[in-house]
């Protein structure tokens, strides 16, 4: 019986099934806890991501997610207009509480955050109404632990103030967007450590939310371990010898307290990603990112592979290195700007 046939009559034997158990919230949640086991895994991720999170606050120990989370919420407090007198009431004391331990502990925070936190929580409390009881306390247990003020204030600032700061020019840009191509063919050449540090420079700027970066960028240039990594995804299949550096970005859940915040590792870690493969290109390199797919057996070898925590999951891989000027790149024609953009009221 032809392929296209089997198929069909598969879609036409689950299509009302999948059809019925949509129509509700609880239809879906009995589906997918009986029928189709395809979220257990990410299920259980968010799930030890959480328990982790509170595992650390409630044991009292240093938890950097939440301190950078909160010192973000300061800082929008602090470039409102008008400005309020006092704001923050609802989580100052965690964030006070949060830092002290952060300075206790030191190694559970970048110590460029942590130099962060406390200057814009100096800010804060010379900002708000000093009278009022809860911030004169909190102010008081901040100043005991406060770090000695660094070489650079880092608070809100007026951004066009930025001494020299120019714009790259839109043609430019687009240039580099159309430039940027993703690579299968590269030259058999080392991928220098230096280089992929520069463009790391860039990834590390992309935007995410609360500032938490819930991400961590791994890579291989060992051919071992590069042969066995860059087959697990799919994708990779003809060409995965051919590539000299192997990444792999992991997600962490334990970046959040609930549930609600599950996608941001793939948001966030995506929007890091796309600023590292336009830097590539600046410096010579060439990259292309490949999708991981949700598929148990995959999962758990690239689990075991990176040694990876209940809490983390491969989000994208990446392939990095010289392009070969002799391989070919997918010409890729990409939708109208009609097709993907809407523009109402």
């Amino acid at each position: 019986m032809p392929t296209q046939l089997l198929r069909r009559i598969g879609h036409g034997i689950v299509y009302p099934i999948t059809g019925l158990f949509s129509r509700a919230g609880l239809l879906a949640a009995v589906y997918y806890a009986f029928l189709s086991p395809a979220f257990w895994r990410e299920m259980r991720a968010v799930l030890a991501g959480r328990a982790r999170y509170l595992k650390l606050v409630l044991e009292g120990r240093s938890n950097r997610f939440l301190l950078i989370r909160n010192t973000h919420r300061l800082e929008k407090g602090l470039l409102m207009r008008p400005a309020r007198d006092v704001f923050a009431l609802d989580y100052i004391e965690e964030t006070v509480e949060a830092f002290g331990q952060a300075v206790h502990d030191r190694d559970g925070c970048d110590p460029g955050q942590l130099g962060w936190s406390n200057d814009i929580l100096a800010a804060y409390f010379d900002s708000v109404d000093a009278t009022h009881p809860l911030v004169r306390s909190l102010r008081d247990r901040f100043r005991a632990v406060a770090l000695q003020p660094g070489a650079a204030c880092r608070v809100p600032y007026h951004r066009r103030a930025e001494a020299g700061a120019q714009p790259v020019p839109f043609d430019d840009l687009l240039a580099l967007s159309r430039h940027r191509k993703s690579v299968r063919w590269f030259l058999d050449r080392p991928v220098p450590h230096d280089l992929v540090r520069q463009a790391l420079a860039v990834a590390s700027l992309a935007p995410s939310a609360c500032n938490r970066q819930p991400y961590e960028f791994r890579f291989f240039d060992d051919p071992g371990r590069v042969a066995e990594l860059a087959t697990l995804p799919m994708g990779t299949k003809g060409w995965s010898s051919n590539i000299p550096m192997f990444a792999v970005i992991v997600g962490d859940l334990s970046a959040y307290f609930s549930e609600r915040d599950r996608h941001a590792i793939y948001i966030d870690a995506s929007l890091a990603a796309m600023n590292f493969m336009l830097a590539l290109e600046t410096l010579g390199l060439s990259s292309c990112p490949i999708n991981w797919p949700d598929v148990g057996w995959r999962d758990r070898r690239m689990a075991k592979a990176l040694d990876l925590s209940p809490w983390q999951r491969p989000v994208l891989c990446l392939a990095v290195g010289f392009a070969d000027p002799e391989g070919l790149v997918a010409f890729s024609e990409k939708r109208s700007l009609d097709r993907i953009a809407r523009f109402d009221g």
